[in-house]
């Protein structure tokens, strides 16, 4: 196994599929192709296109500016008591639920299912300390919420196309623009995509708050709350997903070095992230850098579908979390995600600042 580090390699390796293959899988262990068919992380062209395609229109820039009202909303109402506690876990509270209740309400699941999708998605995705793979619960878990997702989409099939991702899915596979086992990979990689990495920058940024390590006026001048190039910079700093892996298809010659066909090769975001070539004093949070340049959320044709959506979710959430709490700071021992990919505050106790 092989690894690039540099930004402009990890750049140039994510832009071309056709030697930097994502078809086997791009993760290790056996959580390599754990989402199962229609995965489109796991796909090159043509499917990949197909299925992307299908998916697009709702993470558009335009559609992401119609969802601010839900996202608000779903922020506020898990704020809400907050403030009449001394003291919460907003790891627990908050950061893992806001991305997860979003996509959920985008696909398109109805009010009355949110609350057990949402715990049963959170306990389907929970990564056990020390392994290589999920949990024997967690495909358990995988077959009951697929069995869910399948049948939402099946009631909207025939013509009954709701203005959702459901319906959109239903539509595709009566036009036979994609296949029924597809349903399966296609929107349990928008629901780890869309909990995993956003709820990875609320925790760090709130962790951030918590410790002192920046602060609220340093986030943003009290319109734009937090700033875009604030968000930027924490996702530059600490990417949210670290790597991901692609495999060679051809014999590959790098700075010397001869990748065999078939060789598996890390792409290192975090560190591409932090190269001095590119980006001026690496190893400091510096909130109001443009940092727009930054490769946490890919390149190429696998560029994050869902970015506009998880940058709204940070500044929606983190500008509803700063209205509705006073100052707070840590209350116990923070917690890191037991993830090799996903870098991030799993737990983040706080109390209210006296």
């Amino acid at each position: 196994m092989w690894a690039l580090s540099r930004y402009t390699d990890v750049q140039e390796g994510l832009r071309d599929w056709e030697t930097f293959s994502s078809a086997e899988g791009v993760e290790l262990g056996t959580y390599v192709k754990f989402f199962g068919p229609g995965s489109i992380q796991e796909l090159d062209p043509p499917r990949h296109d197909v299925l992307r395609k299908v998916l697009a229109p709702r993470f558009l820039n335009k559609a992401v500016r119609s969802y601010e009202p839900m996202v608000e909303a779903t922020a506020a109402e898990l704020l809400e008591d907050l403030p009449k506690q001394a003291n919460a876990d907003l790891g627990l509270a908050f950061t893992q639920r806001l991305p997860i209740m979003t996509i959920f309400r985008i696909l398109g699941i109805p009010e009355a299912d949110i609350a057990w999708t949402t715990d049963t998605g959170l306990e389907m995705l929970n990564r056990p300390p020390g392994e290589s793979g999920p949990s024997p619960k967690a495909y358990e878990l995988r077959a009951e919420l697929v069995g869910f997702l399948e049948e939402q989409v099946d009631q909207r099939r025939g013509g009954d196309y709701t203005d959702d991702v459901f319906g959109d899915l239903a539509r595709a596979i009566d036009d036979g623009s994609m296949e029924h086992e597809e349903i399966q990979g296609l929107t349990l990689l928008l629901i780890a995509a869309g909990m995993e990495t956003t709820t990875s920058l609320l925790g760090t940024m709130v962790h951030s708050l918590a410790t002192g390590a920046v602060t609220r006026e340093e986030l943003g001048d009290g319109v734009d709350l937090p700033t875009a190039a604030a968000i930027d910079e924490f996702v530059r700093f600490d990417a949210p997903a670290q790597w991901l892996a692609r495999v060679t298809t051809k014999p590959v010659s790098l700075h010397g070095v001869e990748l065999a066909t078939g060789s598996r090769v890390l792409m290192i975001f975090a560190s591409a992230n932090r190269d001095p070539q590119v980006f001026d004093r690496p190893d400091e949070l510096i909130l109001d850098r443009d940092g727009s340049r930054n490769l946490a959320f890919g390149e190429g044709i696998h560029f994050c579908i869902g970015m506009p959506l998880a940058k709204l979710e940070a500044r929606v959430g983190m500008r509803q979390l700063l209205r509705t709490l006073p100052a707070f700071e840590l209350d116990g021992e923070p917690t890191r995600y037991p993830s090799h990919v996903i870098r991030g505050y799993q737990n983040v106790p706080v109390r209210w600042a006296s």
